[in-house]
Parts: C-alpha cells; structure tokens; sequence
C-alpha cells in the first residue's frame, strides 16, 4: 500500500534498464500511462503491469477510512463503492492524513491482499495501526 514512486520517461520502463521492484509505481510523464511493479507473496512471479494501457479510460476516486478497531489478525476489509474482483487500480493513503497517521501507516507495512467486488482486503507486514488511517482507491476503467 505505501509504494516507492518514480517519474520519468516511458523509454525508463524496459525492464532491461530499471528492473522490477515489488512495491515501485512509475508515473512516465511522455506517455502519461501508470505502471506498478508486483510480486506473489513470497516474491515470486514478479511482474510490471500498465494499469491504464488505453488512456482513454477514466479513473474514480474512494475515500475511505481503515479504522484502529477493524483489524482482525493483521487484516481489515475495506468496502469499496464500484469496485469489480478483476478490476485495476490502486489504494494509498489520502491526501489528508496527518504526520501520527501517516508513522502509524508506515509502521503497519500496509498491502492490499485481497480484492472481490465491492471489497479490497488491506494487510500488515508491520503492527496494524492503532489510530484510524485516511484511504483512497483510485479504480480505474
């Protein structure tokens, strides 16, 4: 959920140039498309995926909240208005969190584990957090 982002060109994407990190989204400002960098669980099938390839799509934005009390063993669902089980798209935190929030955040290692429609289940490598933490999903077309 917390992810390195780059921007740079497109020609940057070749995995032969910038290699495939789990976790990494580039943003290539030439081309204006959005790729993320993932893996299974134990970090095998690594694979770079273009999240919006047509560009003529359009993306939605929900806001939500993972509460302090919702987790159970380390995992929260999170209702996600619109979303589909093979939908694309990315979860963050939001722009409003706070300083406390966004250390409770990175503290948690926070990964989306599990996606049906309507739902996106959030993990943690970490501790989950004990303050409620501002999300947003982009879903896009």
């Amino acid at each position: 959920m917390l992810f390195k982002i780059l921007q740079g060109d497109s020609s940057r994407i070749s995995v032969d140039i910038t290699p495939l990190h789990p976790g990494w989204c580039y943003f290539t400002q030439d081309d204006g498309r959005l790729y993320i960098d993932s893996a299974d669980e134990d970090g095998s099938n690594p694979k770079r995926t273009c999240i919006n390839p047509t560009l003529g799509g359009a993306s939605k934005a929900v806001n939500g909240v993972l509460t302090k009390n919702g987790w159970v063993s380390g995992q929260q669902t999170l209702q996600v208005a619109g979303l589909k089980a093979e939908q694309n798209g990315i979860i963050g935190v939001a722009q409003s969190i706070t300083d406390t929030q966004m250390e409770a955040a990175k503290g948690a290692e926070m990964y989306a584990c599990r996606q049906v429609d309507g739902a996106l289940t959030v993990a943690c490598f970490g501790d989950a957090p004990q303050i409620d933490i501002p999300v947003v999903t982009i879903l896009m077309d």
